[in-house]
């Protein structure tokens, strides 16, 4: 017969003491398992606090003989508590929350800014066109519209001619760079004019001509050959020529009037910078031919590096390149003087025996 009587103050006692005494032992072992310890402090705290607050309170709810509970602490704890006063109950879980960041943190971090492309571009390399505007000193309207045009084009003068020493001046005065325009005999018997070289000469008779054309034309650079398809093909006579402009410190352009031609190659036998003519740009003096010949000259230096072209102060040449030399830019390409460009080959040369 179940009983339900007031409660005995000494058996209350006897519970406790088991209770917590029990508790105490099973603590114990828990604590000893690694990483229970500060689980156990807190799961500890309060089932002593709730052993201590119920076991006075509730045992007059409870029958005498009510069953016996267990409870299961973190899944690893088995508590037995006695059939007196109210079952433990089962300690909750204790979740530690981390305070929320600060509304700072929590803000949307703003758009990016866009990475500008830094991926080095390849430069584009800027071809070298030399122009040369040849037999410079007949014509003084022709020979001012040439000096105003808008590159650096070097201008051969012939000796001994109306307008040849005060054109001179003037591209000198405008930053042009000049050559002496030397008439050299050729193989269709064009008359040279005064200062003219020829095979009949004796090497005096002809180093006497030569330096009386050198000294007639200030601020000269170097030479080039006016015609000379005959005398340019002559060994001795270029021989002569060369030994002359080594003194001097003078450069020679060969005009390549024929194919025949040892005048560069005796330029450098004398090591006196030379060049090589590539194109003629006039020798139709039509628009469309002029321009199919500056255009070859183009294609030339975009594939070698440089090209040379020479031209005469004809109204269609000097039309064609006030309109033709403000585009080159644009079609990276860049007229230089003679001296320039030879001062490129000079060093690329140097770098290529240093290499070696």
């Amino acid at each position: 017969m179940e009983h339900y009587g007031k409660r005995s103050t000494t058996g209350i006692d006897y519970a406790v003491r088991k209770a917590r005494h029990k508790t105490l032992n099973l603590w114990q072992t828990f604590i000893r398992t690694p990483g229970n310890i500060q689980l156990s402090l807190g799961l500890g705290l309060l089932a002593g606090l709730l052993i201590l607050l119920n076991a006075g309170n509730s045992a007059d709810q409870v029958p005498a003989n009510a069953p016996v509970v267990k409870t299961s602490i973190s899944a690893q704890v088995d508590t037995t508590v006695a059939s007196v006063g109210t079952a433990i109950p089962t300690p909750q879980a204790v979740v530690l929350t981390t305070p929320p960041p600060s509304a700072s943190v929590l803000q949307p971090l703003a758009s990016p800014v866009p990475v500008t492309d830094l991926t080095p571009q390849p430069d584009v390399p800027i071809a070298k066109l030399v122009i040369i505007l040849d037999d410079i000193g007949y014509n003084a309207d022709a020979g001012l519209r040439a000096i105003e045009l808008p590159a650096d084009i070097t201008f051969a003068v012939i000796p001994h001619t109306p307008h040849g020493k005060a054109l001179a001046d003037v591209a000198h005065s405008a930053g042009r760079e000049l050559m002496l325009h030397a008439p050299m005999s050729n193989v269709s018997g064009m008359d040279l004019g005064q200062g003219g070289l020829t095979l009949q000469q004796s090497e005096e008779e002809f180093l006497d001509v030569f330096r009386r054309a050198l000294a007639d034309i200030p601020y000269i650079k170097g030479v080039n050959n006016h015609t000379g398809s005959e005398l340019t093909a002559a060994v001795q006579p270029m021989q002569w020529v060369m030994q002359e402009l080594k003194e001097r410190d003078l450069y020679f352009v060969d005009s390549m009037t024929t194919r025949e031609s040892v005048a560069a190659a005796t330029a450098e036998q004398f090591f006196v910078p030379a060049l090589r003519r590539h194109v003629f740009l006039d020798n139709i003096q039509t628009p469309e031919a002029i321009d199919l010949e500056f255009k070859r000259a183009i294609t030339l230096a975009k594939q070698q590096g440089y090209a040379v072209a020479i031209g005469h102060p004809y109204p269609e040449t000097l039309a064609y390149l006030e309109s033709a030399l403000p585009l080159l830019a644009a079609q990276h390409v860049k007229v230089v003087s003679v001296s320039a460009m030879l001062a490129q080959v000079h060093a690329s040369r140097v770098e290529t025996t240093a290499a070696w």
